[in-house]
């Protein structure tokens, strides 16, 4: 079966695609990207006016906290929101990792992958931190683990914060980093509310490993106390570190973002950290988030780029998701780039108005219509 969209307006930054032209996907995969491709026997579907990319990824979101939140109906909120790729942020670890591919993974459309939590009880019952008893973060088991589920597990996950670590200080960060290491594999970690120093932390992590959440408003962050951006996150960034915005329910201050941005601090990737409050709250969904991004001021490839090609390299899938070369798995999410008045807000109280946003039209995923907005 072939489809090819025609009249679009193609964006993938990673490719170095910009422009009007159609993309042809036949078996699954992106079979070629030309202008004026003439139908050979495909199924056409007109995009003319809107903005072709390839299938939505989000570096950080959630459906499995709890041992359900979205679960079987994380099909149902990503398709209608462009989503082709979800990269679950730790709601499993050694202990329920299975269960999640068996309730979730094996059961829906969506492109499910997930970054392990350290704790091997993961996100089960968040009242009480996971690695408060660090008995739970046992390393030989999470290692176990990634390596026997290593077609899903793409990385390491590690939440530290004061109220989920307690006495145990960076402790879970460094096992974090040993199983990691063992698997060959990032590191993600939660930097809100920190227990220690920000730069303690950094100074921890690899090139690859992933900074999440890094635009909150709470504890010590990337801002020092002049509103300037702290040397040593210049220099994590300089190295390699990638910073993940994963705006969830607390993680974004458009104050803080105004100040990174003002300084080059650009976010590498964009992510909703989307569960069930989060989607009822101010992230809404990742269409949603990188509008915000882009009344902030990124540039609508850049927004692109943070929501395909970078998480893609982030993840070991550069190449495969993210893009349209042909070849790549013919993921395809058709937006509308709306003008008009819209307005938004961070995780802190702050409203911005704005005059554009992006809006899901068409979700296309292995080469079929998967969803069309009515």
């Amino acid at each position: 079966m072939s489809l090819l969209l025609k009249g679009g307006e193609v964006l993938d930054p990673g490719a170095g695609l910009a422009g009007a032209l159609d993309v042809r996907l036949r078996d699954g995969r992106v079979a070629e990207v030309g202008v004026e491709l003439s139908p050979a026997g495909d199924r056409v579907e007109d995009v003319t006016g809107r903005i072709v990319v390839p299938g939505l990824i989000d570096l950080h979101a959630h459906c499995f906290i709890a041992a359900r939140d979205f679960g079987p109906r994380t099909d149902e909120m990503m398709s209608s929101t462009g989503v082709t790729t979800l990269v679950d942020g730790g709601s499993a670890g050694a202990a329920l990792v299975e269960a999640m591919r068996r309730w979730v993974v094996e059961r829906g459309r969506t492109r499910v992958l997930a970054f392990l939590n350290v704790s091997a009880l993961g996100l089960a019952w968040m009242p009480i931190g996971e690695t408060r008893h660090l008995v739970y973060a046992d390393v030989d088991a999470a290692v176990g683990a990634g390596r026997e589920h290593a077609d899903l597990v793409v990385g390491v996950k590690v939440r530290m914060e004061a109220t989920v670590v307690g006495e145990a200080g960076v402790e879970p960060l460094r096992r974090a980093v040993r199983v990691a290491e063992a698997l060959g594999k990032p590191v993600m970690v939660h930097v809100t509310t920190p227990p220690v120093p920000l730069a303690e932390m950094l100074a921890l992590l690899r090139p690859g490993d992933i900074v999440t959440h890094y635009l909150h408003g709470r504890g010590d962050g990337i801002l020092d106390a002049r509103g300037q951006v702290k040397p040593e996150v210049r220099a994590a960034r300089e190295r390699g570190i990638v910073f993940d915005v994963g705006h969830g329910r607390r993680h974004v201050n458009f104050d803080v973002a105004r100040a990174a941005f003002a300084q080059g601090l650009w976010p590498d990737t964009i992510s909703s950290d989307l569960n069930t409050p989060a989607a009822a709250g101010v992230a809404r969904d990742l269409p949603h988030t990188m509008s915000k991004f882009l009344n902030l001021g990124m540039s609508a490839a850049g927004v692109i780029r943070a929501v395909t090609a970078t998480p893609a390299a982030a993840i070991g899938r550069a190449g495969q998701l993210g893009t349209l070369r042909p070849g790549a798995a013919g993921d395809v999410t058709v937006l509308e780039h709306q003008r008009g008045a819209f307005q938004f807000a961070d995780n802190d109280g702050h409203t911005m108005s704005g005059d554009q946003r992006f809006v899901p039209a068409l979700t296309i995923k292995d080469g079929q219509v998967w969803w069309r907005r009515p």
